[in-house]
């Protein structure tokens, strides 16, 4: 992540080779073109999958379940999941319009998480503000240093709604891992009771822009979990964007596996740099997204997500977001990231989170509004999608003067408050 943790993706990873995933082919309608198998609302389609209504064949552009191409078809760039083949005749026939639903969702398959559980939880760099005295997490984003949790708090004097956060950064090898060069066992010893005291869940964050994280033994992943667990460790976040070989991140993902036989009610994120292109290409992750991607496909792993870095996508054009009034559009961008993602490698909204960078980016051009975080928020509630974080807390304050460059402890955004980014994520989630 940026400033420390996340990097301009344009200067650290993406300028790697892109994937350039081939477009779905479009299935040309012909003269008496036959219906496809009728649309059915309890089937998982993927990219390029066929399915008809109401005499009307519709070709899937990624992975969709539940939504009716009646109601949800457009062209490329529009963001639905369905796109029209026009006409058809005999085939299936579509079937019989269903009595209205009721209002309670049906049965999501799993993973997919229960309405509500969507995970909010900011990035907080645990290095800035930090107490290196006693190694306690501080935030200075109200004004003053103050603690994140305990007395006089961050959470009990600003953000008492806040639910979660995700602290960011372990670094080394599993089971000897340090934070900014505290040992583990000093940090969790001052950070761990106190967040569990003030029934804040977390999730724990390894690696980041400035660091890599490897695990090669599950003594070694054991030790780790065991250094951080209490009722309120809910995640393990994984944030990779460089450093590892093939080899290691084979050795994480196994690692990861044998960790889920340990703790199987934790949540294990990878976190990935990303483009959003939209120019029918779905650029998005790059060749060390694609390997962790491929690695956790090869291990079979299935309770994971993958969690997006919608930030810093470069110049703008249509190979890197979606363009609007000459610049990348962040929400909707963030949004075109998700289906990229799903169009490429099949994963489903469940297991996708997205991490904005709130303010201007590294890219300075490239500045997330509270509009974005509304369109953002939508999205990913509607979309019920796994999860929300942003970078970073420290962030999310406005800066004595703006350089109109990035910060690592303001958003350099004129005319802000202090939380409202976190304020109005809360207010979208209706929490």
């Amino acid at each position: 992540m940026a400033l420390g943790a996340f990097g301009s993706v344009a200067a650290t990873g993406l300028s790697m080779a892109l994937l350039a995933a081939a477009p779905v082919q479009s299935v040309h309608a012909a003269s008496a073109t036959s219906c496809a198998a009728a649309w059915s609302a309890s089937q998982v389609y993927t990219g390029g999958n066929t399915a008809s209504e109401n005499g009307v064949n519709y070709v899937a552009n990624w992975w969709t379940q539940g939504n009716d191409p009646a109601t949800n078809s457009g062209g490329a760039g529009s963001g639905q999941p369905w796109t029209s083949q026009g006409s058809c005749s005999g085939g299936a026939p579509a079937p019989a319009p269903a009595p209205a639903p009721a209002p309670a969702p049906s049965p999501a398959p799993a993973p997919a998480p229960a309405p509500g559980s969507l995970l909010f939880s900011p990035y907080k760099d645990v290095t800035i503000n930090l107490n290196w005295n006693t190694n306690v997490m501080q935030t200075a984003v109200t004004g003053t240093a103050i603690p994140v949790v305990g007395s006089g708090s961050l959470v009990s004097t600003a953000e008492p709604n806040l639910g979660a956060i995700t602290l960011a950064f372990a670094s080394g090898e599993c089971g000897s891992e340090n934070w900014g060069g505290i040992p583990a066992a000093s940090f969790a010893s001052a950070n761990v009771q106190a967040l569990a005291n003030a029934g804040l869940n977390y999730v724990v964050s390894t690696g980041g822009q400035a660091g890599t994280f490897t695990c090669s033994t599950p003594a070694g992943m054991a030790k780790f979990l065991s250094t951080y667990n209490s009722s309120h460790l809910v995640g393990v976040d994984f944030d990779i964007e460089g450093g590892q070989t093939q080899a290691q991140i084979t050795s994480l993902v196994t690692e990861v596996a044998y960790a889920h036989t340990l703790y199987p009610n934790l949540r294990f994120s990878f976190t990935l740099a990303t483009l959003a292109a939209s120019d029918g290409s779905y650029g998005g992750l790059n060749s060390l997204g694609d390997m962790v991607v491929k690695s956790i496909k090869s291990a079979n792993l299935s309770n994971y997500t993958i969690n997006l870095m919608v930030m810093d996508f470069g110049g703008p054009s249509a190979g890197v977001c979606v363009v609007a009034n000459g610049v990348c559009n962040m929400g909707q961008s963030a949004i075109q990231a998700v289906q990229n993602l799903q169009h490429t490698y099949g994963i489903p909204a469940s297991q996708i989170e997205l991490t904005p960078m709130v303010g201007v980016n590294d890219v300075s051009s490239e500045v997330f509004s509270l509009t974005d975080v509304d369109t953002l928020t939508s999205y990913a509630v509607s979309n019920k999608l796994a999860g929300i974080h942003f970078w970073s807390l420290d962030r999310d304050t406005p800066c004595s003067s703006n350089s109109g460059y990035a910060s690592p402890t303001c958003n350099s955004v004129s005319g802000s408050t202090a939380l409202q980014y976190t304020n109005r994520f809360l207010q979208d989630l209706g929490r």
